[in-house]
């Protein structure tokens, strides 16, 4: 099964008061980069979700955002300490009536002092972030396999017609093959039936029967035939295959271009020659589109 390099999962997970909200999206690239964003009281899951990446994705540039309660995942609350407002409260009436300050206190003046309002931040163990981040992390992953998979269902039948189409032409160039060499042994021979006339016929003879089988080994490519027609028979179960093929996929199209090139070099028929440019086109959009394979 093929899979996309591109893709986008999102899914949101709560613990009480607590809410979680993983984005991933990923692009095409040749290896695996990972970027990871988390809010700073999580910043110790980092590992923990390379490693969960990593077991589902294997190619491509992967970019994941974790937010908590739409904060930079500070999760707390404000405290007010009527200790410390008591204090300033009593040292401000001393002040007040020393200085004969007048005035009343209001709830206004407590507000801009240091220590009267604070934010206690409720810490989270490791494990307990874990508990409350795994859930949605597995959810977003799987939302992201989803739409790879229906990428990966669309590529793969561009993939399959057009490796179909190098099959077709490739039957046409193994039928042109023979006939192709069949041409040039009729036209050596005729040759050879006008040299038995010279005096030096016999010499003439053994050279012309040597430059047939010289001939018919340097334009024979049933070889370099049968290799690129293994080569997609491959590349056709590769796409079946279920582990990620995008590599192998890829040195597969790198072989059938070498064939193709080598099928073209031994051939000066026209009709080998026209079939050999349709195999090279498409050998050329498919890299394009593996490209996006993961």
């Amino acid at each position: 099964m093929l899979l996309s390099m591109t893709g986008y999962g999102r899914a949101e997970g709560r613990d009480g008061g607590r809410a979680v909200s993983v984005e991933i999206r990923t692009v095409n690239h040749r290896f695996a980069e990972i970027s990871i964003r988390l809010p700073k009281s999580l910043g110790l899951l980092e590992n923990r979700v390379r490693d969960r990446i990593q077991e589902k994705l294997s190619r491509g540039k992967i970019n994941v955002a974790i937010t908590m309660d739409g904060e930079e995942g500070e999760i707390g609350e404000l405290k007010i300490d009527e200790g410390v407002a008591r204090r300033y409260a009593s040292l401000l009436r001393d002040l007040k009536e020393r200085l004969h300050l007048k005035g009343d206190l209001e709830l206004s003046t407590f507000v801009t002092l240091p220590d009267v309002i604070t934010f206690e931040k409720n810490e989270l163990d490791e494990d307990a972030a874990w508990r409350l981040v795994a859930p949605p992390l597995s959810a977003a992953i799987e939302d992201l396999l989803r739409m790879k998979r229906r990428e990966g269902e669309i590529l793969g039948r561009d993939l399959g017609g057009r490796v179909e189409r190098i099959l077709d032409s490739l039957g046409k160039i193994e039928t042109r093959v023979p006939l192709m060499v069949d041409a040039v042994r009729v036209r050596l021979r005729e040759r050879l039936k006008e040299l038995l006339q010279d005096n030096d016929a016999e010499y003439q003879r053994q050279r012309l029967e040597a430059e047939i089988v010289l001939f018919a080994d340097r334009t024979d490519s049933t070889e370099e035939c049968v290799r690129l027609r293994a080569h997609c028979q491959q590349f056709l179960e590769l796409m079946r295959a279920p582990e990620p093929a995008g590599r192998k996929l890829n040195f597969l199209l790198q072989e059938m271009n070498r064939e193709a090139n080598t099928i073209g070099s031994k051939s000066s028929d026209v009709e080998i020659a026209r079939e050999v440019i349709t195999i090279k086109e498409e050998a050329e959009r498919l890299r394009e589109q593996v490209a996006n394979i993961e």
